[in-house]
Formats: structure tokens, sequence, C-alpha cells
């Protein structure tokens, strides 16, 4: 079994609607924590929150996050790597990720708490205009 694989059954990880795994391991009202992996070849689809998110990476190689505040220019920054274990997408953003390699292992804390009507997944073939990578 890998690592990965290890990793999904030791900590229960489920599969997300954005794609890759997750588990809500922490939850009040002010705040809401999960544990969430990559594997390799698989990707957090483009979605975004109603609320500031911030990703801290625990395990496993560097995590790619591509960002774009206006649906059409973007960045990307690693989590994972050169002391940058942490990063906070900010309320609107839209968002994705993947791996480096064979999985990243993050969480990524909500608060206020997460609830699913702050979610919004993009429709699947979206990215942002000036986005012409393939993730």
């Amino acid at each position: 079994m890998s690592d990965a694989e290890t990793i999904i059954q030791n900590l229960k990880l489920e599969p997300h609607p954005e794609g890759g795994h997750f588990v809500e391991c922490f939850r009040t009202k002010d705040i809401s924590v999960i544990y969430y992996l990559l594997k390799k070849n698989e990707k957090s689809h483009w979605h975004r929150l109603t609320k500031n998110e911030n990703l801290h990476f625990y395990k496993g190689d560097p995590l790619t996050i591509y960002i774009s505040p206006d649906a059409n220019n973007f960045d990307s920054i690693n989590i994972g790597e050169k002391n940058n274990f942490n990063y906070t997408i900010k309320a609107k953003t839209w968002f994705a990720m993947k791996s480096t390699g064979e999985y990243s292992l993050i969480g990524c804390t909500v608060a206020p708490a997460f609830e699913y009507e702050d979610f919004e997944l993009a429709p699947p073939n979206w990215k942002p205009i000036k986005f012409e990578l393939e993730i």
C-alpha cells in the first residue's frame, strides 16, 4: 500500500466533491478544520468560498495552488517547500490545487466555520481566461 493510501485509510479520508480526499477533524461555529489529500494525477477543481481559508502543509510533496481573484488573471504558489508551509486564500478567490509529486497532505482551516452554502464549484471545464496550463 502506498503512503497516500495508508494516510487515506488511517485518517478515514473520503472523496471530496472538488477532487481529492478529506475528513473534517474539528468544528465549532467559529472555525472548521479538515485534513485534505491529493494524490498524483488528482486535482482540486476550480472553486471558491465566501470566507477566507488557510491551507497548511503537513506531509508529502509540495502542493501547487493556482489562484485567480478575478476569473481572468492567475498566479501560483507552492506550499511545503522553502520554509513556506501555509497560505491563506482570500474570500471569493477562485483556486485549484495539485500535488507536485506522489501526494500532498494539507489542512484547511475556515473561520467562521465552513458551510457548504459558502462553496462554489466551477463548471467542469472552467478556468480563468488567461490560464493556459493543464492541471
